[in-house]
């Protein structure tokens, strides 16, 4: 009896002393165009990234909505030959001039994490900043309280879209 008491507590030590295994990145298997973004800020907005829309050249589509504004933005993703920048590009039913948004995307530690090439990216990166997204957004929406303006906000990976 003794010795089987001793074996389970060596048994049970043995376990408590293997590392739990890790848990997965969400990101991981989620490529780019299948990527859900929310504002790192709380306010409830969401970027949402999907494959291109039809007959159009881009390598995806992106659109920003809020839970109480609904659609409020929508966007061809396209990117630069040579560096590779992404570009989130008004649609043409867009209300005033067209208007183009540079994105860029880091990593867990901050490192920029922008793909070289869009369709090649294999896994979403952790986060993502809208340059001059926050003073469009004010000017457009001022006066507004529904939804909250923007701001100058971090984009964080949230989820992936289920495939259809």
């Amino acid at each position: 009896m003794k010795t089987q008491s001793c074996i389970t507590l060596a048994l049970s030590l043995i376990a408590l002393s293997i590392p739990a295994p890790a848990q997965a990145d969400p990101a991981q298997d989620c490529p780019l165009t299948q990527s859900i973004y929310r504002d790192a800020d709380g306010k409830g907005f969401e970027l949402a990234f999907s494959s291109p829309r039809p007959k159009t050249p881009y390598p995806a589509s992106a659109i920003i909505q809020h839970a109480q504004g609904g659609r409020m933005y929508e966007f061809d993703v396209s990117q630069s030959s040579g560096y590779g920048s992404v570009w989130l590009n008004t649609l043409k039913n867009y209300p005033g001039p067209p208007r183009s948004f540079w994105i860029t995307f880091f990593d867990q530690d901050l490192k920029a994490a922008t793909p070289i090439w869009l369709l090649d990216a294999k896994t979403a990166p952790k986060y993502a900043a809208i340059a001059e997204l926050g003073g469009h957004d004010h000017y457009r929406r001022r006066g507004t309280k529904n939804p909250p303006l923007i701001g100058d906000v971090m984009w964080r990976f949230d989820r992936c879209q289920p495939t259809k």
